[in-house]
């Protein structure tokens, strides 16, 4: 007797239980942001008026007809619940709503509690434990776990723990299949600030813009001016980036309010934000261009990281960027704020306009496909990267080292090497991923000479032709990636993070040919230094070519003469004695360095007519027998 009374009791009312599969209950949210329950049609449509959610307590019932449709879904959210800014499109009624009647006081416990569903026939057909509630069946197993801040998503159909998972409510991630598209290849430091003002410039409706960082005036000062003329300018920011936003940051963002845009900061309220960090980068011009990019909006970015953009020309493309901004705004009060909310007012600029912009860069045509995390990006990248079959190029600024240890992505990347794949990853060694990246440097090299692979890791050295390695960008055969996530866990799971999958030769070719430039570490052509580019000899007498004054970084590898002109090496070697018949003698040096980058300069020799006989010169005369004889010579005049 004393066991029954313990536990709990089936709300009145209830008969049997019977799940065919149907409508069940598929999320439960019982604490912070606010309590809401889905039911979910799994089955054929059906009407579900008359059906109740209860939590033996209270219930909800659903009154009059609601037809749910196969996959369609129905959620009740408690008074004050902030589901309508977490799910903006979803179907949804509360109390007080003629769509549904209340009795008794529904609501759900954040320590643990059950909810059952009956049908309109007070059938049970479905039932959640969780939390520290005793389960009753049909609940097999311990209860669920449903911690604060979360919310239960239902896996499969069953009716255990093992069929839900945690979750952070409002956490979603948009993915668009392959579209034929114009894009536009960019690459930091060079090409990207250009390119952003010219589309700034461009544009006549609107610009809808999400960031991690927006600390450049220049960029601002544009921003500014076309919200000024008339364009919808929305920004949505990083509220709380590691190390806080800057006063600069601060700056930017309270000119770009004044100046009529919209400025809204993600950043977490009573502990709780969908995503760890708002770390993308995207821009959607007129709902018709889209920039995305690996690289913060800041003066760093722009004047010294190495990055990859592009600019996707599709409306299409641009509706599932747009539909991700929105949705991600749309938490107004949850974890998105106005600015004065969150940033103390800072001055600073005020910036300059871009003058004189380069001629507009070429667009390739593709396929694009539109990634986002938490997930489906790191999945999109074991699927591309699994299906590699000449070639996988990364250019990372950090892999985590814990992804050594079966990491999905590593574990596709080492598949691709094993199956005989060229694989060449390059990371950054800057403050903060050097010590890391030379772990994962090491441990991948080791590993592809024990198994004998095509596959290289090296981290940036000092003679790169960048300041810091910030890219995250991936060359797959035919196939680019470009986007904001870092290979680390954070990025893949948690952040919210936005790129492209691009499928296109022409445009593979761009990307490889950045690639491979970066990848020798030293693009500069060495340093030609000569005594002289003007000189004149009297004939017979001998002519000194010195080029042992050139210098480079990664060193000179060949050092080579053309005499006559027709392009080929007539001397190799930096210092070079000869005789020169009379006349204006154009030669052109060549200096490669052990990369393979050349330098070349030009030297006039003119050779005036000799007064007096001398030894006919070979072209290729010995350099001690030469000093020989301009000794000899110099010792006879003496006497």
């Amino acid at each position: 007797m004393v066991i029954l009374l313990a536990m709990p009791m089936m709300p009145a009312g209830a008969s049997g239980f019977e799940n065919e599969g149907g409508v069940m209950v598929t999320r439960v949210c019982a604490s912070y942001p606010g309590e809401f329950i889905t039911l979910t049609n799994h089955g054929p449509s059906r009407d579900i008026g008359g059906w109740r959610l209860s939590d033996g307590e209270g219930s909800i019932v659903i009154n009059g007809s609601l037809v749910l449709p196969a996959g369609g879904s129905f959620t009740w959210c408690a008074p004050g619940s902030f589901f309508p800014e977490l799910y903006p499109e979803e179907m949804r009624a509360s109390n007080g709503d003629p769509s549904v009647v209340s009795k008794g006081n529904m609501k759900l416990a954040d320590a643990g509690d059950q909810v059952y569903l009956f049908d309109a026939n007070g059938t049970l057909r479905d039932l959640v434990c969780y939390g520290n509630v005793e389960p009753q069946p049909p609940w097999t197993g311990p209860p669920a776990t449903l911690k604060k801040g979360s919310v239960l998503v239902r896996t499969a159909g069953g009716n255990g723990p093992e069929n839900w998972e945690m979750a952070v409510p409002g956490l979603f991630s948009v993915s668009s299949p392959p579209i034929p598209a114009q894009v536009v290849p960019l690459l930091y430091p060079d090409d990207a600030l250009p390119e952003l003002i010219r589309q700034i410039d461009l544009s006549r409706n609107s610009i809808e813009l999400a960031c991690y960082l927006v600390e450049n005036w220049t960029l601002a000062r544009h921003l500014a001016g076309a919200s000024a003329r008339g364009v919808k300018v929305t920004v949505l920011l990083e509220g709380r980036p590691v190390g806080g936003v800057s006063v600069n940051g601060a700056a930017i963002a309270y000119h770009l309010q004044d100046s009529g845009a919209e400025v809204w900061t993600m950043r977490s309220a009573d502990s709780f934000r969908r995503y760890d960090y708002l770390h993308a980068k995207y821009v959607v011009f007129d709902r018709e261009r889209l920039f995305v990019a690996s690289e913060n909006m800041a003066d760093s970015s722009f004047g010294s990281n190495r990055g990859w953009a592009v600019l996707v020309e599709s409306a299409r493309i641009c509706s599932y960027a747009e539909d991700v901004f929105r949705r991600d705004l749309a938490a107004q009060g949850v974890d998105v704020f106005p600015l004065n909310t969150s940033l103390a007012r800072a001055e600073g600029g005020p910036g300059r306009l871009l003058g004189v912009m380069p001629p507009a860069p070429a667009a390739y045509p593709a396929n694009a496909s539109l990634l986002t995390s938490p997930y489906g990006l790191q999945d999109e990248l074991v699927k591309v990267i699994s299906g590699a079959q000449e070639r996988v190029l990364v250019q990372q600024m950090r892999i985590e080292e814990d992804w050594l240890d079966g990491s999905p992505v590593i574990s596709a990347l080492l598949s691709a090497a094993e199956r005989g794949v060229k694989v060449r990853v390059q990371l950054d060694s800057g403050l903060g991923t050097e010590e890391g990246n030379s772990l994962v440097a090491e441990t991948l090299e080791q590993r592809a000479r024990e198994e004998r692979w095509d596959l290289e890791c090296r981290l940036t050295g000092d003679l790169s032709p960048f300041g810091r390695l910030h890219n995250k960008g991936v060359i797959v055969d035919d196939t680019v990636v470009v986007g904001s996530a870092n290979w680390v866990d954070g990025s893949m799971e948690r952040n919210r993070e936005m790129a492209v999958v691009l499928r296109s030769a022409e445009l593979a070719d761009i990307f490889v040919q950045w690639f491979e430039e970066d990848w020798k570490g030293d693009a500069s052509p060495p340093v030609i230094v000569l005594p002289w580019h003007y000189t004149e000899a009297i004939a017979g007498e001998p002519v000194v070519l010195d080029a042992t004054g050139c210098y480079d970084g990664s060193g000179v590898a060949n050092v080579t003469w053309d005499l006559d002109g027709d392009g080929l090496a007539d001397l190799w070697g930096p210092m070079q004695v000869m005789t020169l018949r009379e006349g204006q003698h154009n030669i052109t040096l060549r200096v490669e360095d052990s990369l393979g980058n050349v330098a070349s300069d030009h030297i006039i020799v003119y050779v005036k007519a000799s007064s007096t006989a001398t030894v006919p010169w070979l072209l290729y005369a010995p350099l001690p027998l030469i000093f020989s004889f301009i000794l000899l010579r110099r010792w006879s005049r003496r006497l």
